[in-house]
């Protein structure tokens, strides 16, 4: 038996393959917007915890200071004055390589060859570290093995052609508030300079030190240097020994043997040589009352004696 299909019925079958396949695609925006939604969410929460960025910046800024191991200081202007000049000078020369890569853009000497470091460029590298309103009197300085000059005329620093300078690289290794300072704390990789070349001995940092920002027109200014309380794996490993409790070898190998704590061992040993001097201190005036007395009855007999002779008499 053959059945039909009135246009009626045909056309609202259409009608409904026509919902659920719009339902089916609306279902399928939505998971993607979800998952789009979330998404966009993690990376923004992420990027609200990561400070690779910041921590960057921050290198970039102290490179120059760390390069000479300032003294801890209270102030900019209590920083050494020699020390601010060099970090000036080697940051700003260190900031331009690092963003353009190279100094094509900065004029030389023509008969030394050194490179021309225009003041104002010392100036804005020094107003991104210390604030606009700290001013660097520009002149010659000397260093460990050269000399700085400072050309009134061209108001530029002749910079000598060398390989590198500085004792350390900067490793930013943390950043948190206190106070209401940004504490920047700064691990210092030894540098070595061989010829020409300038490297690192190893990535590990030998110290630390707390670079000190504080907030000044919506930005961070340094102002001080101070002792950080992260330590170096040595120091670190150095003060656990130095916490152990040292034992005798025998004693020691008496612990191994029956299994027991050292430490619980070293405890047990140092209360039982305390106990043991105190009944030898007791009983150095039992011993003397003894000799009193035996020496006591030796003068009553001769006493005695001494009577019976007297009487016989």
């Amino acid at each position: 038996m053959r059945t039909y299909v009135t246009p009626e019925e045909h056309a609202r079958i259409h009608r409904r393959r026509r919902r659920q396949a719009l339902g089916l695609a609306m279902a399928v925006l939505i998971c993607i917007g979800i998952f789009t939604v979330l998404g966009a969410g993690y990376r923004l929460v992420a990027s609200l915890f990561d400070e690779t960025e910041q921590m960057q910046e921050y290198e970039d800024k102290l490179e120059g200071l760390v390069l000479f191991d300032p003294l801890p200081f209270d102030g900019i202007e209590n920083i050494d004055d020699l020390t601010l000049r060099q970090a000036a000078v080697w940051g700003c020369i260190y900031s331009i390589q690092e963003t353009q890569g190279n100094f094509d853009n900065y004029a030389h000497d023509p008969v030394t060859e050194q490179l021309l470091l225009p003041a104002v460029d010392v100036d804005a590298y020094l107003a991104r570290l210390v604030g606009p309103s700290f001013q660097l009197t520009h002149r010659s300085f000397d260093m460990d093995d050269m000399t700085i000059e400072f050309d009134e005329a061209t108001q530029c620093y002749k910079i000598p052609i060398t390989g590198g300078v500085g004792y350390y690289r900067a490793d930013v290794v943390d950043l948190f508030k206190q106070d209401g300072k940004l504490h920047v704390t700064v691990g210092y990789i030894p540098m070595y300079a061989q010829g020409d070349l300038i490297g690192t001995m190893s990535d590990t940092p030998t110290k630390y030190m707390d670079y000190l920002f504080e907030r000044t027109s919506g930005s961070w200014y340094l102002t001080g240097l101070t002792e950080s309380a992260t330590k170096p794996q040595e120091q670190a490993a150095s003060s656990q020994a130095n916490s152990v409790v040292m034992m005798e070898p025998d004693q020691l190998q008496e612990a191994i043997l029956s299994g027991v704590d050292p430490d619980a061992v070293s405890s047990s040993s140092a209360s039982s040589g305390q106990a043991a001097s105190s009944p030898a201190s007791s009983e150095t005036p039992t011993g003397e009352l003894a000799r009193d007395g035996a020496a006591s009855e030796e003068t009553q007999t001769a006493s005695s004696a001494d009577a019976s002779a007297s009487q016989a008499a």
